[in-house]
Order: structure tokens, then C-alpha cells, then sequence
């Protein structure tokens, strides 16, 4: 028994991790993501008073945040970004989440965290950007894909406009099937050296 408490142990950590490795953030895109990025387009600083709008369809059962393409621009501490979730249907605001320029870095999808999402699966919901404390110069520019067709309704500073925001869904989630590849992975890699340490034991 002493013998095998090592590897029970063992085991004990390699399923532990590969749970906590298994919880990760499933995403679904809302614009088309075979079109090269060079193509994006900057809708620039959207400040006081004006928005950013997307329609989409809901495609979990939980929703708990959003990426979004931000870049700062000037001196952004002082802007905060605030999205609403609206339920298109009923005009509703079942979200909201917010984050300050500051902690958004260039050339990047930001995560925004909402308050988590449920119910909505298979309906059409409206994302709302706006932002407070900017100018001008200063504040976060947000991006949109230029198309000939608007994949859902999208709208700029309440303008109806050809395209979609560069945006992703995010739902927090156990994926068996990451958890079964880096169990197997970490096991294989386990017995390989086991039989190595015997092969030259």
C-alpha cells in the first residue's frame, strides 16, 4: 500500500489539474472571422453622448462577458467603457459591464465581464458601447468590419451602417474534451517515463 500511495497521490493531481484545466472560455464570433484583420476599420473615439449598437443571436445558455477590439487613445484614464445587454424583443437591459481606459491595452480583444447572462438562448440581443469621460483625442477607439451586409442590425452613434462590430461572446465552461486531452497527454507523458526509469533502472 505504501508503495502505490505515491501514484494514487499522483493521480489525484493529474485529475485535479486537468479539471481545472478543463473550465475554460468558450467564445462565439459575431463577425466574420476569415477576413484578414488589415481589413478592419476604426470607428474611432465614441464620446458623450454617442453609441455603438450590435444585434446578435444568443448561442449559449450563459453568457458571462464580452471581447471586444479596443485600442486607447491620448489620455484614457479618466474613460470608462460601459456596454449594455439589451433583449432586442422587449427593450430590456438584462447587463451591463464596464472597465476604465486604463486597463485597456493596444491591439487587443478586451474581456469585459458582465453580470452573467441566462435564459436568452436562441433569442436576439443588442449590445450598447458607450463611453464617459472622453474627448476627442482622448479615449478608446472600437473597430467594426466593413461589409456589404450588416450581420445583424449595427449602428453607429444611431446611424444604421454596413457591417459588424468586432466582438466575441464569452461563456465560462467545463469542456470534457480539454480535460480529456491533457489528462491522456500528462498520463502518456507519466507512463513514458516509467518505462524509461525501468528500461535503465
Amino acid at each position: 500500500m505504501k508503495k502505490r500511495l505515491p501514484v494514487i497521490i499522483g493521480l489525484i493531481i493529474v485529475i485535479l489539474f486537468s479539471i481545472w484545466y478543463g473550465f475554460t472560455d468558450r467564445t462565439h464570433k459575431i463577425y466574420d472571422n476569415n477576413v484578414n484583420t488589415a481589413q478592419y476599420s476604426a470607428i474611432g473615439i465614441i464620446q458623450e453622448g454617442g453609441s455603438v449598437s450590435q444585434s446578435f443571436v444568443c448561442e449559449e445558455d450563459v453568457i458571462n462577458g464580452f471581447y471586444i477590439k479596443c485600442d486607447p487613445s491620448g489620455d484614457c484614464a479618466q474613460t470608462v467603457v460601459e456596454i449594455q445587454i439589451i433583449d432586442t424583443d422587449t427593450g430590456e437591459v438584462i447587463s451591463t459591464g464596464s472597465d476604465t481606459g486604463s486597463n485597456i491595452r493596444e491591439r487587443q480583444l478586451h474581456r469585459f465581464e458582465v453580470d452573467p447572462i441566462t435564459g436568452y438562448k436562441g433569442k436576439t440581443l443588442t449590445l450598447v458601447l458607450t463611453e464617459q469621460g472622453s474627448t476627442e483625442t482622448s479615449g478608446v477607439i472600437v473597430y467594426y468590419q466593413p461589409s456589404s451586409e450588416s450581420i445583424g442590425n449595427f449602428s453607429v452613434n444611431g446611424n444604421e451602417t454596413n457591417g459588424v462590430f468586432i466582438m466575441k461572446t464569452i461563456t465560462e465552461c467545463f469542456d470534457a474534451e480539454t480535460f480529456i486531452i491533457v489528462f491522456i497527454s500528462i498520463m502518456f507523458i507519466w507512463v513514458f517515463m516509467w518505462f524509461l526509469y525501468r528500461l535503465f533502472k
